[in-house]
């Protein structure tokens, strides 16, 4: 056999083995692709699953108005909004306010725009039939001045309404955000003090606390895990809740990232001041209980005193004959 040959056939060898090398690691990168795509598939199923569990379980907490009013009053809020134009100073407003009361019932600021042309268009409604309701026991009610007053009272409260719910939600949201900021802070710092990041810190805070403040660090944790600064994400977190005490809590943590001051020692002297602040609070509230108790004291106690207490005198002096002859 000549060079030439073997050499040729050395040279097959080397393509076929090659040529068998390159198919058996194509073999495995598609097996592996296909691993990693089944748990992918898997994670993203996973993750809608628990999504669509945790909306379900927040379905299943609302009360029975509540889900009443998704779906049977919503869609007619939702056709009477788009009738308003999506832009504005009020539609502004609105949105900081759903902000700062975390969304009630998931309204969006085109559906409160929405929910406050149906209620005025109901308190006119209800302003103009009223007086033709009221007429067999008050005829003179009927009249055109009793029924502008009754359609623009009604149609002022159905107008103004949504907003003033919208403010009592925002402030008892941001009540409970100020009675569990102490406590979160607390749990925070053991967490660091233990040897977690803040980060970490503040995931597991969020799994054993419950509420608008653990739901407004969630959404911090979800948008620094999507690319936004810590920094940033806080923020935001305190531009949507305008709190005094959580401003404080963003300004702590970023100077201890800017300065490198160990962050426990902020956050645990700021948890306190928090602490000595909200028994302060509480004092001021002791304090106005007496001012507070003078209207219910005057209005129904002192009368119902009188009555029990004078009342078997004056009977007793009628019978008599004293009380005047």
């Amino acid at each position: 056999m000549s060079i030439e040959l073997i050499f040729i056939i050395s040279l097959w060898a080397i393509a076929l083995l090659l040529a068998g090398f390159s198919i058996s690691q194509e073999i495995k990168t598609r097996q592996l692709r296909g691993r990693i795509s089944r748990l992918v598939r898997a994670k993203v199923m996973e993750e809608e699953e628990q999504v669509l569990t945790e909306f379900e379980d927040e379905e299943m907490k609302m009360s029975l108005p509540n889900r009443l009013f998704r779906a049977l009053f919503l869609p007619l809020v939702q056709r009477f909004s788009r009738l308003i134009p999506q832009v504005g100073a009020p539609l502004k407003a609105t949105e900081e306010l759903l902000v700062m009361a975390g969304y009630p019932l998931g309204l969006t600021p085109s559906d409160v725009m929405g929910l406050r042309l149906v209620l005025t268009l109901l308190g006119v409604f209800l302003g103009s039939l009223l007086p033709i309701i009221l007429n067999p026991f008050f005829p003179a009610i009927a009249s055109p001045l009793n029924l502008a007053i009754f359609v623009g009272i009604l149609a002022i409260a159905g107008f103004l309404g949504p907003i003033f719910w919208l403010r009592r939600a925002a402030n008892l949201r941001r009540r409970r955000i100020l009675r569990q900021l102490p406590d979160m802070l607390d749990l925070i710092t053991l967490s660091i003090e233990a040897g977690l990041a803040f980060d970490g810190a503040v995931y597991e805070a969020t799994r054993r606390f419950k509420g608008p403040l653990s739901d407004e660090l969630k959404r911090a944790l979800r948008e620094v895990n999507l690319g936004k600064t810590r920094s940033q994400a806080l923020r935001d977190m305190a531009e949507r809740v305008k709190l005094e005490d959580i401003s404080l809590l963003v300004s702590a943590v970023h100077q201890s990232e800017t300065l490198g001051s160990p962050l426990s020692d902020a956050l645990k002297a700021l948890s306190t001041e928090l602490r000595k602040k909200r028994l302060r609070m509480i004092r001021e509230q002791i304090a106005k209980l007496p001012v507070k108790l003078i209207f219910p004291l005057v209005l129904f106690i002192f009368p119902t005193l009188f009555i029990v207490i004078l009342g078997p005198a004056v009977v007793q002096l009628t019978q008599t004959g004293l009380g005047g002859g």
